[in-house]
């Protein structure tokens, strides 16, 4: 796809989420027709509407968000929706991980191989998770903007990545599929650049500068051409999905851009993740919250005091972790560019064959440079290209 293709694509997918961001909602929660819910069941009917659809026939009922139910979380008795205020919805996700922990949770190694030696090559006790998930709970409330606009119940695609948007021979989107997982929330959670089309990092996209491929690019070898046209790929979607929000969402742009509202949408993220062994990235989000309490709390109606503190040592010991954490998770990056392989395992079809031939060259320079047996179990044990269940 051309750059030209690319920006008109990109104009017609914002148009798509515009038209989603117009439409009114009573609560938080996901839309069910309301036969379909038996009486048990909480739910918040939706007002009549003035188009030609009959809304009254459907219901805002508990989230069908994919993290309600991974991995016996079904199981658990926990509020699901539908949510009337934005508190309710940011302790809810809270309180659901802290009850599968309490519940189902065991020391474990952590799902990142690389993170193990950040452990000490030990097993992760998660009951520190517990604790920073009670710590989260007692600043959840603080998290709430005080402006209604930023409250909207506001629906979005929960994964609008290109395999699920149909395009016709003419460049037209004639449909996007997958939306049984699609959860309505507050606006200022649901303002984020889509996975699929954000590319921070890289200072030039964090800064909205405009891409360019390097000044010696001519002079460049052929893979590292292919390597850098795909850096070029990845900055343009960045830069025209921002633009585009700006030109033709506004309600969007506009949250997103609000750094305070930014810091607590990461802070709703990172607790509402499964945990898998990591016991430093809630706690560094938090830290981060706590650094930044003047400027969320700034003009409301709120205690000047956070509830929470950590030391100097715990916080120095806990960011520390956390960098490392992260590099760790730029190497990984590095390594899937060069696979040709997103943070999801997905690869084009017609790269497909590519992409095998480049992991498994990868895995057999990998286990060459390996000096014992142990290494090499270990290496082949945590070998990050593996099947696993998706949690997105």
């Amino acid at each position: 796809m051309g750059v030209k293709q690319r920006m008109n694509m990109m104009e017609k997918i914002i148009d798509v989420e515009r038209r989603l961001f117009t439409i009114k909602f009573p609560a938080s929660g996901s839309i069910f027709y309301k036969d379909s819910l038996g009486p048990e069941i909480n739910a918040v009917g939706m007002p009549p509407g003035s188009s030609t659809v009959k809304v009254e026939k459907f219901c805002i009922g508990p989230s069908t968000e994919y993290l309600w139910w991974y991995s016996e979380r079904n199981n658990l008795s926990v509020n699901r929706g539908p949510w009337a205020t934005s508190e309710k919805v940011l302790k809810s996700v809270g309180q659901r991980e802290q009850s599968w922990l309490q519940k189902f949770g065991s020391p474990r190694f952590p799902r990142e191989p690389l993170y193990k030696e950040f452990y000490g090559r030990q097993k992760v006790d998660p009951q520190a998770q517990i604790s920073y998930l009670d710590d989260y709970l007692k600043v959840a409330s603080f998290m709430v903007p005080q402006a209604d606009d930023l409250n909207i119940p506001t629906i979005r695609h929960p994964d609008l990545s290109p395999t699920n948007i149909f395009v016709s021979d003419t460049g037209e989107i004639t449909g996007v599929i997958d939306w049984e997982h699609t959860v309505i929330l507050p606006i200022f959670l649901q303002a984020k650049i889509p996975k699929h089309f954000q590319n921070y990092g890289e200072e030039d996209s964090e800064n909205f500068r405009q891409p360019r491929v390097p000044s010696n690019f001519d002079t460049l070898t052929e893979s590292e051409k292919e390597e850098e046209m795909e850096r070029y790929r990845r900055r343009q979607v960045h830069y025209f999905y921002v633009g585009f929000t700006n030109e033709l969402n506004r309600p969007h742009f506009h949250a997103m851009g609000k750094h305070n509202l930014v810091l607590r949408n990461q802070l709703y993220d990172v607790a509402g993740r499964p945990w898998e062994g990591d016991n430093t990235s809630l706690q560094a989000q938090l830290i981060r919250t706590l650094e930044h309490w003047p400027e969320i709390t700034a003009g409301e109606d709120k205690p000047a005091e956070p509830p929470i503190a950590y030391s100097p040592a715990q916080t120095q010991e806990c960011l520390e972790r956390d960098a490392k954490q992260k590099a760790a998770d730029a190497q990984m990056q590095q390594i899937r560019d060069f696979i040709g392989v997103n943070i999801d395992g997905w690869v084009a079809a017609d790269n497909f064959e590519t992409a095998q031939e480049k992991a498994r060259i990868l895995k057999c320079e990998m286990l060459e440079s390996t000096e014992t047996d142990e290494e090499r179990v270990d290496m082949l044990e945590n070998w990050p290209f593996q099947d696993h269940e998706e949690i997105d």
